[in-house]
């Protein structure tokens, strides 16, 4: 009897126990979530783009004439001077046309001045047949000579105007190829010359496209250059706000090599179309401001400021916004709150556009609402959580 009685009470107290663990379970803390109030309100919008340096004019570099590279003298980053020798080609070629050139030249100039001295005695052999058929014309017919001495003087006089006329084609002939022969050599050296890439004006090298020892036609890029002083970002506007972008419209640009500096910049170019860009177009923007850090090539963020929005917009932190497989858009709001503690119901949402405040709202949820912002992987509906910590919109 005394056994059953220790029983009945270890029964008792196992059972009072388990009871008040019971208590203990469904008395367990509310969850503490942060959240914040949905409210409508205007905004800034400002929105910040990625965009390169570059020059406000950019070249491409190449010989005049085909060839074998075999030197370069500058590479990428490289600031180069106007009349600076870049690169030069295999010159052996040109080199043997300028002397064939020159030495056509010179027998050309041979022949001419042969051409002249032959015109200079013909017509001094001229002169004299003349001369001297006048006279035997005179004495003709003065019946002092014979008509065969008559006849003889004739021939002659007509003879040397003929060759004097044969000498003056030559002459001609001669001069023709002089010109010629000198315009050759000038094409000859001329193109000798540019076997040397000439730096056209200040600037850098921005880019390589050739190596030595590479066979390259005339007007293949060898180099690109950034030429002037004045330097430029290039950046590409999404079609849906390139209406707000005008000419003359001042940004702020910061350099992501040159760190803790904000520098002036202003709107000079609008691209026309987005071919070849998706759905952006190109910007150019002016850089105000002189640095010399500052080199083509180096990468930049655009800041544009729009000003405030006209409309009031719903807009939450992106992080209290989730999605389930189904691609549904969804929040956590919490209800029925009293005491600090609340229910937490999931409502579906459609979104409007991503900018650097948050989310545009456009349905599924409303001004006042209590939207929970952060932890919403591990938060389910229906679950009761504490809304003590609030973050300001």
């Amino acid at each position: 009897m005394k056994k059953v009685l220790i029983y009945i009470f270890i029964i008792l107290v196992l059972a009072a126990c388990g009871k008040k663990k019971e208590e203990v379970q469904v008395k367990e803390k509310p969850r503490s979530v942060r959240y914040l109030v949905a409210e409508n309100k205007t905004s800034e919008f400002k929105r910040i783009f990625a965009g390169n340096i570059i020059s406000e004019t950019e070249s491409n570099l190449s010989f005049r004439v085909s060839g074998t590279i075999i030197k370069k003298y500058s590479k990428l980053g490289d600031y180069v001077e106007k009349g600076q020798i870049l690169a030069e080609l295999d010159n052996e070629d040109y080199k043997l046309d300028v002397e064939n050139a020159a030495a056509q030249y010179d027998s050309s100039r041979a022949k001419l001045a042969e051409a002249n001295a032959q015109m200079k005695s013909a017509k001094a052999s001229l002169i004299n047949s003349k001369n001297e058929y006048a006279r035997i014309e005179k004495l003709y017919f003065d019946d002092n000579v014979s008509k065969s001495q008559y006849d003889s003087s004739k021939a002659d006089r007509d003879v040397t105007e003929s060759n004097l006329a044969q000498f003056e084609a030559y002459k001609k002939s001669a001069q023709s190829n002089l010109k010629a022969s000198e315009m050759q050599l000038a094409q000859s050296k001329l193109k000798l010359s540019y076997t040397k890439l000439i730096a056209p004006e200040n600037g850098f090298i921005t880019a390589e496209e050739k190596e030595e020892n590479e066979t390259v036609s005339s007007g293949t890029p060898v180099y690109k250059i950034s030429l002037g002083e004045k330097l430029q970002t290039e950046t590409f506007i999404p079609e849906t706000i390139i209406s707000l972008i005008k000419k003359g419209q001042k940004v702020d640009v910061e350099i992501s090599a040159l760190t803790g500096k904000v520098y002036k910049g202003e709107i000079k170019e609008i691209g026309t179309s987005s071919e070849g860009y998706g759905n952006t177009f190109p910007v150019k923007i002016e850089l105000l401001e002189k640095d010399e850090n500052i080199k083509p090539g180096m990468s930049s963020k655009i800041g544009f400021d729009f000003g405030q929005n006209s409309d009031a917009r719903l807009v939450i932190p992106i992080s209290a916004l989730d999605q389930n497989p189904a691609g549904e858009k969804y929040v956590y709001t919490v209800k029925e709150i009293k005491d600090g503690v609340g229910k937490v119901i999931k409502s579906v949402v459609t979104i409007g556009e991503i900018t650097s405040e948050g989310v545009e709202i456009l349905s599924g949820i409303k001004s006042g609402d209590y939207i929970i912002t952060s932890g919403v992987t591990q938060i389910t509906e229906g679950q009761e959580v504490s809304v003590s910590s609030r973050e300001e919109n």
